[in-house]
């Protein structure tokens, strides 16, 4: 009995032994399989909020440039309604004559950041001409318009405009004078129409819009005096 109890101790004793061994040897070849160290643990503390805020800093700048994107579509959306409606307008000019001050003048007026015309562009149940008038002020495009003859035509243009646009920065007219080839900042009332009005909007490129009458009126004064 007693060598027989002395064998199982000493089993016992033999399966404890290996198992120490094997989790010894396991742990010799595998660290830090039971969990981090503290060194571990301060290093990925520490760069954990790197992380987060480069990842942060990511998707703000993605959110900038989308919301940048969307409003460099709106405004060019904007900018190619507004100048398809001017260029319009502006191209069907005509030499409207009328009396001013006892003075019979053509009604064409501009400054840099107004224009006024008479365009033959009306509504098909009325036909005729119209007088055209866009005003900028203080970022707001302003806009009026009315039916020709009109013995009250001057008290007519100014007040009771039509907004149009509440955010442009900068909106500028120049006009072409075909006599001295020069672009000029204004256009007072006169016996003539500038050969073209240059538009400017915003940071867009100006563009150039031909005034048909005004160019037949120039080549006509040429014959005129060649003959």
């Amino acid at each position: 009995m007693r060598n027989a109890k002395g064998r199982q101790e000493a089993a016992k004793d033999g399966k404890k032994t290996r198992v120490s061994v094997i989790y010894l040897s396991f742990r010799i070849l595998y660290p830090c399989s039971a969990g981090f160290t503290l060194l571990e643990l301060i290093i990925a503390i520490t760069i954990l909020p790197l992380i987060i805020l480069i990842i942060g800093n990511g998707f703000r700048l993605g959110m900038n440039a989308w919301e940048k994107g969307e409003n460099e579509t709106v405004w060019t959306q904007r900018f190619r309604v507004l100048s398809g409606v001017l260029s319009q307008q502006i191209k069907s000019a005509y030499p409207y004559v009328t009396e001013i001050d006892e003075e019979r003048v053509i009604l064409f007026e501009g400054t840099s950041d107004s224009i006024m015309f008479v365009t033959t562009l009306t509504d098909s149940g009325y036909g005729g001409f119209k007088w055209v008038r866009y005003l900028h002020k203080e970022g707001t495009l302003f806009h009026k318009e009315g039916l020709l003859p009109d013995k009250k035509l001057i008290e007519k243009t100014s007040g009771d405009e039509e907004v149009v646009d509440t955010d442009i920065k900068e909106i500028t007219f120049s006009y072409l004078s075909l006599e001295d080839k020069e672009w000029q900042d204004s256009w007072n009332y006169g016996e003539k129409l500038p050969g073209a009005v240059r538009v400017k909007i915003s940071y867009f490129e100006p563009f150039l819009i031909t005034i048909p009458m005004g160019l037949m009126e120039k080549k006509e004064n040429e014959e005129s005096e060649f003959f």
